[in-house]
């Protein structure tokens, strides 16, 4: 008999509550643009009510209540709960926040007009709970839109690549992570009885001040480098630094880099 899969460490609010500050504070301008391309994938009228599930800070949900929608929103991790209440609050804006479980929604069924996942559902620990969540709190007709991050490409494939080869132990492998084949995103979908499922990706581009300025931002915000760096300590955590910054200077220089990151949107309806 095969032992369960190990479950990830991303599964957790520890690391995402290590990280919701500096996430808050850095990220949401790309965030934001993802965000908006779900929106688009499933239009709603004014007042329809929406469903944020793993919201972090709340990309999503104050994008949502800008435009007039009633929204609902939940996390597990408390202090990006928190940072999505602060920046309701400093919005002016309203919405239904909860810190709780994504595979154990506290709202009924068939409450909702669309629903989304961004960069959430990819990492719970029983990701068929967390479809079939979203499937139970839906209305029939309504839109789910769930998100996963591509292979990585560009400097950030670069970061990987450079960690795994001053820290030859780390398995980065290709770079896939959870849901990061449209296959198996749209499976996903399917599996939980939503209907019409396409799955479309989305690129987006910014810039950053440098190579060692993106590692820099990469170490406060990025969950898995934050979990690395703790566990190895900071007189380690010195040499790995040094190490990703000379590959990356070799390859990029020390100016202004491109930063392009692809999002798969799985897009479906409740039958």
């Amino acid at each position: 008999m095969e032992s369960a899969p190990k479950p990830s460490p991303l599964a957790s609010p520890e690391p995402w509550s290590l990280v919701a500050d500096d996430y808050a504070n850095e990220l949401l301008p790309m965030f934001e643009l993802f965000s908006r391309d779900a929106l688009a994938l499933a239009p709603t009228p004014v007042g329809a009510k929406l469903l944020d599930v793993a919201a972090g800070p709340g990309t999503l949900t104050l994008l949502a209540a800008e435009s007039g929608r009633s929204v609902s929103a939940i996390d597990f991790s408390p202090e990006m709960v928190k940072n999505l209440k602060r920046r309701l609050n400093g919005a002016q804006l309203g919405a239904d926040v909860r810190l709780g479980d994504g595979q154990a929604l506290p709202w009924g069924d068939a409450e909702f007009d669309a629903a989304f996942s961004m960069f959430g559902l990819m990492f719970f620990p029983e990701r068929a709970r967390g479809f079939a969540e979203l499937f139970r709190v839906l209305k029939p007709g309504a839109s789910v839109v769930v998100s996963s991050w591509a292979p990585f490409e560009g400097i950030f494939a670069s970061i990987m690549a450079a960690m795994s080869e001053v820290l030859p132990d780390i398995p980065f492998g290709s770079g896939k992570g959870p849901l990061g084949d449209p296959a198996e995103l749209s499976q996903g979908l399917s599996a939980a009885g939503f209907r019409d499922v396409k799955v479309t990706p989305f690129t987006h581009t910014m810039k950053a001040e440098s190579p060692a300025a993106l590692w820099a931002q990469s170490q406060r915000t990025t969950a898995p480098i934050v979990l690395l760096k703790r566990r190895l300590g900071d007189a380690k955590w010195v040499e790995v630094t040094r190490g990703v910054v000379e590959r990356l200077e070799a390859k990029y220089g020390t100016a202004e880099v491109d930063v392009t990151t692809t999002a798969l949107l799985g897009s479906a309806k409740k039958a």
